[in-house]
């Protein structure tokens, strides 16, 4: 978002700029006061919730500090530096592989290596140090995290990764989607129950091909639970690679609130899971809404 843009956004109060979003996105209104679809659900924590327990789950090093005291038996990548000058860092104690990433905001990354020099540093991380954008429509937790960069190892030195996502409503691993190495692409995910059975649900992009189900996946699902713990939602994702697991980041507002998910009824039935229903027919008549129905995912 252009900073003039974001200027002209900022006497428009958060509800009213959330709704238009909504309206443009979705084609309808949505009910964030009592909501009943997920994408509901998380533009009301969007717009009202300014717990403690949220503020830090945008901040990646904070989240990388509690998914290695809740989980130690996943591995945690290491912050091998992390400041705003990039006249402090000193590229010859980096291994050969690593990532720089902004502390404070998604979808910026860029992967180094012994040809990287600091002139390539400064280019490709001007402006990462400014407010994320996301701030500006309402996704308040980013507004709470240090703004600085930071550099890791490079999970399995340029091996394509998967990304498991995973949605844990109160506890409790649900569904999961994979993402094969959406920095460089294909853009292609799959759904999965928490059975690792395949759902018919896409959400934007090509459907991939159906994997097969990871040798520790009980452990991936016993870890996103057990970092997802806490939340009456929170995304959990985490890469396997060969057989050891690694966390990824927390995410407690996918897609800032705007997965057009289809069928339309998986935005129901999440949001079901969130108000702590089990399956969707549990949900009171009066916030179904839909005569659509839904996929088996309970």
């Amino acid at each position: 978002m252009h900073p003039s843009v974001r200027r002209l956004l900022t006497p428009i109060p958060d509800p009213l700029l959330r709704q238009i979003m909504y309206r443009r996105k979705f084609g309808r209104w949505g009910n964030f006061k009592k909501p009943s679809r997920f994408t509901e659900f998380l533009t009301q924590r969007m717009l009202k919730d300014r717990s403690p327990e949220i503020a830090w789950t945008c901040d990646k090093r904070a989240m990388k500090e509690y998914a290695a005291e809740r989980a130690p038996w996943i591995n945690v990548p290491e912050t091998l530096w992390h400041g705003t000058d990039l006249n402090e860092l000193d590229l010859s104690t980096l291994p050969d592989h690593w990532v720089i990433k902004p502390n404070h905001r998604s979808k910026a990354v860029y992967m180094g290596d012994r040809s990287t020099t600091l002139a390539d540093l400064r280019r490709v991380t001007k402006g990462w140090l400014l407010p994320y954008d996301r701030i500006a429509v309402g996704e308040w937790a980013y507004g709470q995290a240090r703004r600085e960069l930071i550099i890791e190892p490079r999970i399995g030195d340029g091996l394509p990764l998967t990304d498991f996502k995973i949605f844990v409503f109160h506890g409790r691993a649900r569904i999961l989607h994979t993402d094969l190495d959406s920095f460089s692409g294909p853009f292609e995910e799959v759904f999965y129950d928490r059975d690792w059975e395949p759902l018919d649900i896409t959400c934007e992009l090509p459907r991939g091909a159906v994997a097969s189900r990871p040798k520790n996946f009980e452990d991936m699902m016993r870890a996103a639970e057990t970092l997802g713990a806490g939340y009456d939602f929170m995304r959990v994702d985490l890469y396997n690679l060969e057989g050891e697991l690694w966390f990824g980041e927390l995410t407690p507002y996918p897609s800032g609130g705007m997965d057009l998910f289809t069928p339309e009824s998986v935005d129901l039935q999440l949001g079901a899971w969130w108000a702590g229903f089990d399956t969707l027919k549990e949900y009171p008549e009066e916030l179904r809404g839909l005569t659509e129905e839904a996929p088996s995912l309970s």
